[in-house]
């Protein structure tokens, strides 16, 4: 007796790939400081090979969780491509925190761990300061000249700002008046004169 071959019929996802569906390359644009492959482990393509099986949604949730991305695209290029495109956020400033160095865009975020060489940006330290130091910025604004003066911030008790100028000066400002004390050093001529000579400290506080 004869035996007929066996023929299995195709899997649904066989089926898929062959009418297009797979997922065949990814491309990624935008970032110059997120790694490609954190963007790839976001995707969670490892056990995924068609898009029927591809939950973008959820991927573009995990992509957008990481430390640098502001926002993420996720776009199908037909027949078997994604495309990913990342703005990521910008840095605003280097926080000092029990010894290590961490650079934060402008809403305190913590964007991943950085040396103190190479980046031209305000420096903030203490517990706290990352969150604090949008509402100082702003108002240092309207005092470019302390500002131009100051070498870093520091965050007292996570209440108050301390200012250490270039020169080893300090201006002592009081908590949740920061505008006062600025507005009052920046009025003071015999104060401004002070902080620019000698190293000193100026309490404005009171």
């Amino acid at each position: 007796f004869g035996y007929a071959p066996v023929i299995s019929a195709p899997t649904a996802e066989q089926m898929l790939l062959r009418l297009g569906f797979g997922i065949e390359q990814v491309s990624l644009s935008g970032h110059q400081y997120t790694l490609d492959s954190d963007v790839y482990d976001a995707l969670g393509l490892s056990d995924i090979r068609s898009f029927a099986d591809f939950d973008a949604p959820a991927a573009l949730k995990r992509i957008e969780a990481l430390p640098w991305v502001e926002t993420a695209q996720i776009t199908r290029v037909f027949p078997g491509a994604l495309r990913v495109e990342l703005r990521e956020r910008r840095a605003a400033a280097l926080w000092s925190l029990k010894g290590r160095n961490y650079l934060i865009d402008g809403t305190g975020r913590v964007l991943g761990a950085a040396g103190t060489e190479g980046w031209r940006l305000p420096r903030i330290a203490g517990e706290g300061a990352n969150t604090d130091a949008a509402l100082l910025f702003t108002a240092l604004t309207r005092h470019p000249d302390i500002a131009a003066g100051i070498a870093r911030a520091e965050r007292i008790g996570n209440r108050r700002w301390s200012l250490v100028l270039t020169n080893g000066s300090r201006l002592e400002l009081a908590a949740d008046r920061e505008v006062e004390g600025l507005e009052q050093s920046s009025r003071n001529a015999e104060l401004r004169r002070a902080l620019s000579g000698p190293a000193m400290i100026a309490d404005v506080r009171t």
